[in-house]
Parts: C-alpha cells; sequence; structure tokens
C-alpha cells in the first residue's frame, strides 16, 4: 500500500515544487530581494554540497573559536555556518544557522539558508524514495492478479526483498515529508516578515499546499494575486484556490 500512496501523493507534491523551481518565479522578474531562491532559480539546489569529511578546516576552527569566545554573537555563529558550508559539511551548517535564529530570529538571511537545507534535504529524499520503489522487485501475486490483502496475497507478497526495499522506501519517504514540513515552517516564517516580497508568498503558498494546510495556502495565493495580478503565476494561484476552496469547506 506504500508505493500506490507515494505515487498519488508525494509526485504531485514535487510536480508542484518544480514548477516553483524550474519556472515560477522568472515571471516575478528580479529585484525581490530573496536571494536565497535566486540561487535555487539557477539551478543550485544542492547550495550545501556533501558533508564532507569529519577534519575541519582552518576556517572552521578559526569561527568555532570565535564562537568560543563570543557565543552570543550571531555574526561569529554566521561565519561558522559560512565556513561549514564551503566544506561542504551541510548538517553542521544547518546547525549553526539555526543557532543564528535562536539570537537573531528575524535574520532572513538564516532562514533562508535554512528553508535550502531542507528544500535539498526533500529533494534528496524523494528521490531516493522513488529509486528504491523502482528496484522493488514484482511478487508473483501482483503478477496473477491477487489480492494483495487476501490470505494468499499475503503469503505470495511476503518476499524478504521486496519487504526490506518498502521499509527503505518508508524510511525515505517519511523523511522527506519531515524536511518538507520543515521547510513550510521556516517560509511560514519568512512569509511574515517579507509580506510584499511575491516570490517568498508563492512559495510558502505551494509548500502550505503540499503539507496540507490548505488555510495558510489559499491565503498565500491570495497575497500573491493581490501583489501581481497579471502575472502567469497568479493565474496559477487562481487555479489552485479553486481546487482547494471546496476542500475547505468540507
Amino acid at each position: 500500500m506504500f508505493f500506490p500512496r507515494l505515487r498519488r501523493q508525494a509526485k504531485w507534491v514535487f510536480l508542484l515544487l518544480a514548477f516553483v523551481f524550474a519556472g515560477g518565479f522568472v515571471f516575478f522578474g528580479v529585484g525581490s530581494g530573496s536571494t536565497g531562491l535566486g540561487d535555487l532559480l539557477r539551478g543550485n539546489f544542492n547550495i550545501f554540497g556533501s558533508n564532507g569529511t569529519s577534519t575541519n578546516s582552518s576556517a572552521v576552527k578559526s569561527a568555532l573559536k570565535k564562537t568560543q569566545n563570543h557565543p552570543k554573537d550571531p555574526n561569529a555563529w554566521n561565519a561558522l555556518a559560512t565556513a561549514y558550508q564551503t566544506d561542504g559539511k551541510t548538517d553542521d551548517a544547518n546547525k549553526a544557522y539555526q543557532h543564528v535564529l535562536k539570537l537573531r530570529p528575524n535574520d532572513t538571511t538564516a532562514l533562508q539558508s535554512v528553508a535550502a537545507y531542507y528544500q535539498n534535504k526533500a529533494q534528496i529524499k524523494y528521490t531516493e524514495a522513488q529509486n528504491l520503489q523502482a528496484q522493488a522487485p514484482l511478487t508473483f501475486g501482483n503478477v496473477i492478479g491477487v489480492s494483495s490483502s487476501s490470505q494468499i496475497g499475503q503469503m505470495l507478497g511476503n518476499d524478504p526483498t521486496a519487504q526490506q526495499l518498502t521499509q527503505k522506501a518508508q524510511t525515505a519517504y517519511s523523511e522527506y515529508t519531515a524536511a518538507l514540513q520543515k521547510d513550510a515552517q521556516v517560509y511560514k516564517r519568512l512569509a511574515k516578515l517579507q509580506p510584499t516580497d511575491v516570490n517568498t508568498q508563492y512559495y510558502y503558498a505551494t509548500l502550505a499546499d503540499a503539507t496540507g494546510d490548505t488555510t495558510s495556502a489559499i491565503a498565500a495565493y491570495k497575497k500573491v494575486i493581490k501583489l501581481a495580478p497579471t502575472d502567469p503565476s497568479a493565474q496559477q494561484a487562481r487555479q489552485r484556490i479553486a481546487v482547494l476552496s471546496p476542500a475547505k469547506h468540507r
């Protein structure tokens, strides 16, 4: 039952977000101030790179020393995040940016960096789940059309390899969902801090939409329409509102 759910739910979500990544924001032009989104639009999805090695560079060691000497200085933690990012240590960079936000909650640059981390993680985990799904072998029960819920179907489907792949795919999909939820939470904060930034409002709308927060999605889509009523993306927003509005009142 997991794989059909992956196809029905996750696939449309990534198609929706792919529209944003590939073309949704370009209609708005430049100059919105969302530098993190600019990186994404240039195809730089994996802006953090890999996790790198366990050895710290001289830049990281220097930045770590500064945070130890000045633990309440957000600039010191931001420098540490940048140093980790340069070394390709994604998790450490994200932790440092999270610390910046504890000291400076409204730092939009740090928020965009954290959002980019979760965007990248969601993309990786979604692809991983898809690949694992593709590797799952067909069981004899699937081939002859026996229901998987029947006793015979359960016996025929008791394939250790398929079960292992399914479990791994479920884990990857769960991690994808969690990353998407965290991305939405970060963009909720950004949307409040940048109420007139169309790019931010539109991306938050798609995330709220994708994670099932219908009320927030509709509100953000309406802001997109108000800010850029003649833009092609406003038309996309109108279409999503039309789809989501009936569900809101069910």
